[in-house]
Protein backbone atom coordinates (compact mmCIF):
# COMPACT_ATOMS: atom_id res chain seq x y z
CA UNK A 1 0.00 0.00 0.00
CA UNK A 2 1.53 3.23 -0.86
CA UNK A 3 1.66 5.93 1.66
CA UNK A 4 -0.98 8.83 1.26
CA UNK A 5 -3.88 6.49 0.22
CA UNK A 6 -5.21 5.19 3.46
CA UNK A 7 -4.83 9.29 4.92
CA UNK A 8 -6.78 10.58 1.87
CA UNK A 9 -9.84 7.82 2.32
CA UNK A 10 -10.03 8.43 5.63
CA UNK A 11 -10.51 12.40 4.88
CA UNK A 12 -12.89 11.31 2.53
CA UNK A 13 -14.68 9.65 4.88
CA UNK A 14 -14.41 12.32 7.62
CA UNK A 15 -15.69 14.89 4.70
CA UNK A 16 -18.77 12.87 4.20
CA UNK A 17 -19.58 12.15 7.67
CA UNK A 18 -19.20 15.93 8.18
CA UNK A 19 -21.42 17.02 5.40
CA UNK A 20 -23.56 14.21 6.08
CA UNK A 21 -24.16 15.81 9.47
CA UNK A 22 -24.42 19.49 8.11
CA UNK A 23 -27.34 18.10 6.13
CA UNK A 24 -28.86 16.73 8.46
CA UNK A 25 -28.46 19.90 11.22
CA UNK A 26 -29.84 22.53 8.83
CA UNK A 27 -33.04 19.99 7.78
CA UNK A 28 -33.46 19.78 11.34
CA UNK A 29 -33.53 23.78 11.97
CA UNK A 30 -35.46 24.18 8.65
CA UNK A 31 -38.07 21.64 10.35
CA UNK A 32 -38.73 23.74 13.76
CA UNK A 33 -38.99 26.98 12.05
CA UNK A 34 -41.46 25.40 8.90
CA UNK A 35 -43.51 23.60 11.73
CA UNK A 36 -45.15 26.30 13.16
CA UNK A 37 -46.57 27.15 9.84
CA UNK A 38 -48.13 23.88 8.90
CA UNK A 39 -51.50 24.51 10.96
CA UNK A 40 -51.69 27.93 9.18
CA UNK A 41 -51.13 26.39 5.45
CA UNK A 42 -53.66 24.01 6.31
CA UNK A 43 -56.61 26.01 7.40
CA UNK A 44 -55.63 28.23 4.13
CA UNK A 45 -55.73 25.37 2.02
CA UNK A 46 -59.29 24.03 3.52
CA UNK A 47 -60.81 27.88 3.49
CA UNK A 48 -59.51 28.00 -0.76
CA UNK A 49 -61.25 24.43 -1.29
CA UNK A 50 -64.51 26.02 0.45
CA UNK A 51 -64.15 29.33 -1.42
CA UNK A 52 -63.83 27.37 -4.26
CA UNK A 53 -66.99 25.07 -4.11
CA UNK A 54 -68.74 27.78 -2.77
CA UNK A 55 -68.71 30.53 -5.44
CA UNK A 56 -67.46 28.48 -8.54
CA UNK A 57 -69.38 25.50 -7.59
CA UNK A 58 -68.31 21.85 -8.71
CA UNK A 59 -68.07 21.36 -12.82
CA UNK A 60 -68.90 18.36 -13.94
Amino acid sequence: MRPGIGSKALASVFGALLLVLLVAGVARVAYELLAPLVPILETAVALGVIYWVIFRGIRR
